[in-house]
């Protein structure tokens, strides 16, 4: 007999990973990280320990990747979170107010919540990335309430509304718009709507009001019906490079950045649903000439065999991991005389090289390579070590004047880096 399991929703584990972790000091109440922050950094309140926060963000991990049940993941958890101390009751001071409060740790109501939120959250996200990937082929987002008893009613007014997925309202009131809410949408097409007789529909007053954040004072304007901090779209402010790209392509004027940010976001899309690393070629006038994909078997090997490579270059690379340029990506650069070499990763992270120059890229490679020898063992010992030296490679070729090194971090990257500054300026002070 097949035994099947359900197939991971490869948009929605890739946004969940992207995540870091909130700072301890905004852990204490969910209030305490707000709108997009919760989009890239993952955070259960109370849980102020890095190793109760890395228990439970491990177990989500596996339920998104998985398909796990609820009953699953309480039934792992449960008894991991009791042995660490955090189940029950507990006394705690709240960092920002200095008071001592006695608080709910775990509890299954606790865990329910926290695996519907973030199994939703991360689903949502998943499916925006796939919208953006097909809007060409299904330009209309319909909004769909499930009708059951507990439906909200409040969300009764966005019911069976289709706007264009570009409409600005998609920012404000996609789904999920509260705790629990069974909300979604549906994609659709222009027959669609014509064998529907249907049609856009009306600009909706979203009857914004006021509400003030009780542990920060802030105040923000609310769609009425949604529930604060759900006003925000994740897959939104995870897939956004916007201002990011432009600061990292400063010698492309606003066309070629335009052209090619346009390249790097489908890119990126391709790769989180395919799993695979494609190659895309420009020309010097940022348009694109050629395009490779790795086959299914190697997805982590694409070739540019029977490829055009015109003089100055630039390489649009999607790749598996989360860790910078390779060498074979640099080689690639300094072999072809290319303008500049672009990794977009799953998590959001662009590393970008623009070569120098007629600069040569091997010697200074292997030159630095010399570190291995002497951080060998604390590279090996370390999870990151690959995407700290790779990291630390290309900080240590931009000193040298052989390139300009831009990057955005994913923010799980960001904190990985932070935590190892001190090995990265060791590795980047090796060599002289």
């Amino acid at each position: 007999m097949i035994d099947l399991k359900p197939l991971a929703h490869t948009e929605a584990v890739a946004y969940f990973r992207s995540k870091g972790f909130a700072p301890q000091l905004q852990r204490f109440s969910y209030l305490d990280l707000w709108g997009e922050e919760h989009a890239r950094n993952f955070v259960v309140a109370k849980a102020m320990r890095d190793d109760v926060a890395e228990m439970i963000r491990a177990e989500l991990d596996r339920a998104i990747s998985e398909g796990r049940t609820l009953n699953q993941f309480q039934a792992d958890l449960q008894p991991a979170l009791e042995r660490a101390g955090w189940w029950g009751k507990s006394v705690m001071t709240d960092p920002l107010t200095g008071e001592v409060q006695e608080v709910q740790l775990g509890s299954p109501r606790r865990l329910r919540v926290i695996y519907d939120t973030n199994m939703r959250t991360a689903h949502a996200a998943g499916h925006w990335a796939r919208i953006q990937r097909t809007k060409s082929a299904f330009p209309y987002l319909q909004y769909l309430q499930i009708q059951r008893p507990s439906k909200r009613h409040d969300h009764s007014r966005f019911h069976d509304q289709i706007w264009r997925v570009d409409d600005p309202i998609w920012q404000r009131i996609y789904a999920p718009n509260g705790y629990f809410c069974g909300c979604t949408v549906i994609q659709r097409t222009e027959g669609w709507m014509r064998r529907n007789g249907r049609q856009v529909s009306e600009t909706l007053d979203l009857d914004e009001r006021p509400w003030i954040n009780p542990r920060s004072g802030d105040v923000q304007e609310v769609p009425a019906g949604v529930t604060p901090g759900f006003d925000v779209n994740p897959g939104a402010a995870w897939l956004d490079l916007g201002e990011n790209w432009r600061r990292i392509t400063p010698d492309l004027d606003a066309g070629r950045q335009a052209s090619e940010q346009g390249v790097v976001e489908g890119l990126r899309l391709l790769r989180v649903a395919e799993g695979r690393e494609a190659l895309v070629i420009l020309n010097d006038r940022s348009e694109p000439v050629s395009e490779q994909r790795a086959a299914a078997s190697l997805p982590d090997r694409v070739s540019t065999d029977g490829l055009e490579i015109p003089p100055g270059a630039t390489f649009l690379h999607s790749q598996i991991s989360e860790s910078s340029l390779s060498t074979d990506d640099l080689f690639l650069l300094e072999s072809e005389a290319g303008y500049a070499m672009v990794a977009i990763t799953p998590g959001g992270s662009i590393w970008r090289a623009k070569r120098e120059g007629d600069a040569l890229l091997r010697p200074a490679i292997g030159q630095f390579s010399e570190v291995l020898t002497r951080f060998r063992d604390e590279l090996q010992a370390n999870p990151d070590g690959a995407e700290i030296f790779n990291h630390a490679r290309l900080l240590w070729l931009e000193r040298k004047g052989l390139i300009t090194y831009g990057y955005r971090m994913s923010e799980r990257t960001r904190q990985i880096m932070e935590r190892n500054t001190d090995l990265l300026e060791r590795l980047t002070d090796a060599i002289a």
